[in-house]
């Protein structure tokens, strides 16, 4: 009795264990199959935060950002050689125009371009708009009244007008040792500005002077409206590529500068009759050259630094302008050239280290698989 009576609790206990094994496998699958379930009901573009963890140099974006200071600090002498002597509404339409149109056989044709129109019109608008129409009115303008020197003194505002404009809109960090950096790259180029002034304009007569003045009022509008296209094509160049945004950009502007260019067309005639050679020469390799390698090389720097790294860096090429004047045209090489000069390494090389771990402010949806494919 005892041995069956022991048997029959041991064959019962053994049923019990199987049978809560069974339930809590039971379980273990229905918690498993619901986790599933609720990642599967989760949208595939969901935020995801951002963070911007520590990164060494890279190096193929600083050769192209040095490559971009060359042909950049050719810019403002060509530009000015040109508008004075041909109609400023003609000069964008031919220079982004022709641009753009060099950039499409190096996309294998026009599809990119479209594709970024349809993706993101909205923005596309704004940044050409930005980068066209606005800008080469203030900017060309500018240089056809005011001189290189306030150019590039205004110009080296640019790095702070897009590091305060990238903090406003999320797409980077708030990092006072990188603002240092860029206040002091400015400061060199003020500098160097201000040398030049002191040194040229003591002979200016009261027209001239008046003709800066303006000069130096419009060149606000063209270092805002330029600091807003290098921020806000940042996105589209991380999500499209360099090349497609930058020929978009440049078509898109083009088409927006059209109607201004037929309003102020009555008035080119004598322009044209009365411009050199070497005014046609200057617009061509603004168009063909310096424009289009210029910035797709700008463009492919933002796509691997932040910004403010790629604004701060062009601070560079108005010392460099200087120094063409130096040596090959045998101007003075002041105190003022060499202190500016060494200000606006100093901040070049402070603002473009190598950024620590921080938190961005913002979060973005993760771009898509097709975006990513970026043809550079």
């Amino acid at each position: 009795m005892t041995t069956s009576a022991s048997r029959a609790e041991q064959g019962s206990g053994t049923g019990g264990a199987r049978q809560t094994g069974a339930l809590t496998e039971d379980r273990a699958g229905r918690e498993a199959g619901e986790a599933t379930a609720a990642v599967a009901r989760e949208p595939a573009s969901a935020p995801i935060p951002v963070v911007h963890v520590a990164r060494t140099p890279d190096v193929r974006a600083y050769v192209y950002l040095g490559i971009m200071i060359v042909l950049g600090s050719t810019t403002s002498p060509l530009a000015q050689v040109a508008v004075r002597q041909l109609p400023i509404g003609l000069v964008p339409l031919l220079r982004f125009g022709s641009a753009g149109l060099c950039l499409l056989p190096f996309l294998g044709g026009i599809g990119p371009v479209r594709e970024l129109i349809r993706r993101d019109w909205r923005r596309l608008a704004l940044v050409a708009a930005c980068c066209v129409p606005i800008n080469q009115f203030f900017f060309l303008t500018a240089a056809k009244l005011g001189t290189n020197a306030h150019v590039g003194l205004f110009y080296a505002t640019v790095p702070l007008i897009v590091w305060l404009l990238a903090w406003m809109l999320g797409h980077e960090a708030l990092d006072l040792g990188r603002l240092g950096g860029i206040l002091i790259s400015i400061a060199g180029v003020l500098v160097i500005g201000l040398g030049n002034i002191l040194g040229a304009d003591a002979a200016r007569t009261p027209a001239q002077a008046h003709d800066v003045m303006i000069a130096d009022l419009l060149l606000i509008g063209a270092v805002i409206s330029w600091g807003a296209y290098v921020t806000l094509s940042r996105p589209l160049v991380v999500r499209h590529g360099a090349l497609p945004t930058l020929a978009g950009t440049f078509l898109v502007g083009c088409l927006m500068q059209v109607p201004i260019s037929v309003l102020t067309a009555p008035s080119w005639g004598p322009q044209l009759r009365g411009a050199s050679t070497a005014a046609w020469i200057c617009l061509g390799v603004l168009a063909l050259v310096m424009t289009p390698i210029n910035l797709a090389l700008q463009n492919l720097s933002l796509k691997r630094l932040d910004a403010s790294q790629v604004a701060a860096f062009s601070n560079v090429a108005p010392v460099l302008t200087v120094v063409w004047g130096v040596w090959l045209f045998g101007e003075t090489l002041s105190t003022a050239l060499v202190v500016g000069g060494v200000l606006t390494l100093a901040g070049v090389c402070w603002t473009s280290r190598p950024a620590g771990r921080r938190a961005a402010l913002t979060q973005i949806p993760a771009p898509a698989p097709a975006a990513a494919c970026a043809a550079n």
